[in-house]
């Protein structure tokens, strides 16, 4: 019957209506986890490259109590460069990427929004905050924390934190 047929179609409406929004929301939810998972490796590998540099350099900042820095600095065992990273291209409330600059000169690499700076994370991962703590006591090799805070949505943030000695006493 014609009533039949009404309240058969709109069984079936309601359910692929509901099977479509669930749908919609399961691929939403994987692009997320997607660009959560670049973003992530993007800034691991950037962050384990800087410890690679931090555990042969040397002629770290020195102190006794442990300090915070927007930029390291310190010395390339290799080359002997003075290597600087900082956040570029972020400010107050504002995102940006992870810089390296290489000068011979210890004075080369001192400003944050300078040209120097080459980007290492690419331009889809957002850096909110880079922060880099130092322990440089005497008698010991210097220990370098990194934590960096990577926007991956509106609202979520990821937050990496790697430690790393260098394996030459100053």
């Amino acid at each position: 019957t014609l009533m039949e047929l009404l309240v058969a179609m709109t069984v079936f409406l309601v359910v692929i209506g509901l099977s479509s929004g669930i749908f919609l929301q399961t691929l939403k939810s994987q692009r997320t986890i997607v660009r959560m998972s670049e973003n992530m490796n993007n800034v691991t590998l950037t962050l384990e490259q800087i410890a690679r540099e931090v555990r042969t350099g040397f002629e770290f900042p020195q102190n006794t109590g442990g300090t915070y820095y927007d930029i390291l600095q310190f010395r390339d065992g290799r080359s002997g460069d003075y290597v600087s990273y900082t956040l570029i291209g972020g400010g107050e409330g504002q995102v940006g990427s992870i810089g390296r600059c290489a000068s011979f000169q210890s004075s080369g690499c001192q400003e944050q929004d300078s040209d120097d700076f080459d980007s290492l994370t690419s331009g889809n991962v957002d850096i909110e905050s880079l922060t880099f703590f130092v322990q440089n006591d005497t008698g010991r090799p210097p220990l370098v924390t990194i934590a960096a805070k990577v926007l991956i949505d509106r609202d979520a943030t990821l937050i990496l934190q790697t430690s790393v000695s260098s394996r030459i006493l100053d």
